[in-house]
């Protein structure tokens, strides 16, 4: 039976991220993301504005990585500091967490797994 109610407002989703290291090793490393349960509607409205970033040069309608990544990126869990301490979600270190490349596009790309309905493979 489907329900229209009870819905949770988050999908935990993981995020695969490649990291290379300085002898061009890749290091495989794994976080679940929280991304908000958005309505059809609005994600309709960012696969346009993203496709609209691959094929325009007009300013008004892209959506950059940035910004999108943000949108999506609500919370977390498994994700550490350097001695391997839990880091708390917030604004500030989702923004930190965003500039070290790969993990921008990995959490990108796992969103629109997310909301593709692609099977997560283990």
């Amino acid at each position: 039976m489907f329900q229209l109610v009870g819905q949770s407002d988050e999908i935990k989703w993981p995020v695969k991220v490649a990291f290379v290291d300085g002898s061009g090793k890749t290091i495989p490393k794994t976080f679940v993301a929280h991304f908000p349960r958005l309505p059809q509607s609005e994600i309709d409205e960012i696969v346009k504005r993203a496709r609209a970033s691959d094929e325009s040069d007009s300013a008004d309608d892209k959506l950059t990585d940035d910004e999108l990544a943000k949108k999506v990126l609500v919370g977390w869990e498994e994700v550490t500091d350097d001695q391997g301490q839990p880091v708390e979600f917030s604004p500030a270190m989702r923004d930190k967490l965003l500039e070290i490349f790969p993990v921008r596009p990995s959490v990108i790309s796992a969103w629109f797994e997310s909301v593709s309905g692609q099977k997560r493979k283990n």
